[in-house]
C-alpha cells in the first residue's frame, strides 16, 4: 500500500477532528451545552460556533486555491442574519478571536442543535475543499490570517493545531460538567 501524500494525511486528520469536535456536543442537553463554568471559560456552545466559523472563514479563503472563489455560509446562506447577528461585533476575522470573554457571553447564539448544523454544513464544506488538494495546491503560496506568506499545507496544519486546542477546550469542559468528555480515546 502506497504511503498517503501530505494532502491526504492532512484530509485525514481534518476529518476525523471534524467528526470529534461535533460528537462533543451530542450528549450535552442545551443548559450544559450553553453553560460558561466561569467568565474566562466559554460554553460547549462557543466554542462549536467558533470552530465552525473558523471552518466557514478558512473554507472561503482556500475556495479560489481549488475551485472558484465563494463566500462564506455565514453570509450566504443568510446564517448571520437568521441568528439575529446584524451588527454584532464577531472579533478578528468575524469567527470570535480576540472578542472577549464578556462580549463572547453575550453572543446570540440559537439554541445547540441550530450552531451544530451549520458547524457540520461549515465543516462539510472545508473538507470537501481540502480533498481536492493535490501536490500542487498543497505547496502553493498562501497568504494566511495572520497576514504569513506560507503555503497551503502549512496553514491548513496551523487551523488543524488550533481546532485541536478548542477540542481539548471542550473535553475538559465537558469533564468539568461531570461528563465524560473524552471524544479521543
Amino acid at each position: 500500500m502506497p504511503l498517503p501524500t501530505p494532502s491526504e494525511i492532512i484530509s485525514s486528520r481534518l476529518n476525523k477532528l471534524d467528526s470529534q469536535i461535533i460528537h462533543t456536543v451530542d450528549d450535552l442537553t442545551e443548559d450544559e451545552a450553553s453553560k460558561w463554568p466561569a467568565a474566562t471559560a466559554p460554553s460547549c456552545k462557543w466554542h462549536l460556533w467558533h470552530m465552525a466559523r473558523w471552518a466557514d472563514y478558512v473554507q472561503g479563503l482556500l475556495s479560489p486555491v481549488v475551485d472558484v472563489k465563494t463566500p462564506e455560509l455565514w453570509e450566504f446562506a443568510g446564517v448571520a442574519d437568521e441568528w439575529g447577528f446584524k451588527g454584532v461585533n464577531l472579533g478578528m476575522w468575524g469567527v470570535g478571536s480576540g472578542l472577549g470573554n464578556e462580549s463572547g457571553q453575550s453572543l446570540p447564539l440559537p439554541s445547540v442543535a441550530k450552531v451544530r448544523s451549520y458547524t457540520k454544513e461549515a465543516f462539510d464544506l472545508l473538507e470537501k475543499r481540502v480533498a481536492k488538494l493535490d501536490d500542487e495546491s498543497f505547496n502553493a503560496p498562501f497568504t494566511d490570517w495572520h497576514e504569513n506568506d506560507t503555503n497551503v499545507g502549512d496553514a491548513m496544519v496551523g487551523y488543524i493545531a488550533h481546532a485541536n486546542r478548542h477540542l481539548g477546550m471542550l473535553e475538559a469542559i465537558i469533564g468539568v460538567l461531570g461528563k465524560d468528555g473524552s471524544v479521543t480515546v
